[in-house]
C-alpha cells in the first residue's frame, strides 16, 4: 500500500496553451512542453500539441512510457492498438507502454491536445530529436528507437 505523502518538491507551472518551446513532430503537427521533466523530477511531462487539418501522428508505440491524451479542441480519428475510434473535445485516450497509437485530424480546424507522458525521462529529448529530423528531412528511426524507445510502425 502506498503511504500518504504530504509535501512535494515539484515546481508550480502556469502557462497558456501553445506558449512553451515547440517541437515539429510532423509537417502538420507540433508538440510543446508545458511541464518539463525538470519540474517533476522526471516522473512525467505534460505537453500540448496542435494538429492541422489532415495532419496526423504516425502510428508508433513507446517501449518505456505510458501516454495519455486529452482532446481540448477538434475532431480526430484514432487507432489505439487494434481499436479505431472517432474522438473530440472532452475525450481522453490512454495508451499503456507498448500500445501502438495513431491520431489524425479529420476536422476542418486545428485540433488541440494535452498529453501526459509517464515517466518523463526521455520524452523531451525524443521530441527534440524528432523535430531535428523533420526539419532536416533526414530520418533515422533506428536511432529514435535505440535512444528513446519509440518505435514507428511502417
Amino acid at each position: 500500500m502506498n503511504k500518504r505523502i504530504t509535501s512535494s518538491n515539484k515546481k508550480v507551472i502556469i502557462q497558456k496553451f501553445g506558449a512553451g518551446k515547440k517541437y515539429w513532430m510532423n509537417d502538420k503537427e507540433y508538440t510543446g512542453i508545458v511541464v518539463s521533466k525538470e519540474a517533476t523530477n522526471s516522473e512525467y511531462i505534460i505537453s500540448d500539441g496542435v494538429i492541422a487539418p489532415e495532419g496526423f501522428v504516425p502510428e508508433h508505440y513507446h517501449k518505456w512510457e505510458d501516454q495519455t491524451f486529452h482532446i481540448i479542441k477538434g475532431y480526430l480519428e484514432v487507432k489505439i492498438g487494434d481499436e479505431m475510434a472517432k474522438v473530440e473535445a472532452g475525450d481522453t485516450i490512454h495508451c499503456p507502454r507498448g500500445t501502438s497509437h495513431y491520431i489524425k485530424n479529420i476536422g476542418d480546424t486545428e485540433a488541440q491536445i494535452i498529453s501526459y507522458i509517464f515517466p518523463g525521462d526521455w520524452a523531451e529529448d525524443f521530441m527534440a530529436e524528432t523535430s531535428k529530423q523533420v526539419e532536416s528531412g533526414n530520418f533515422d528511426l533506428e536511432l529514435i528507437e535505440e535512444k528513446y524507445g519509440v518505435v514507428y510502425l511502417k
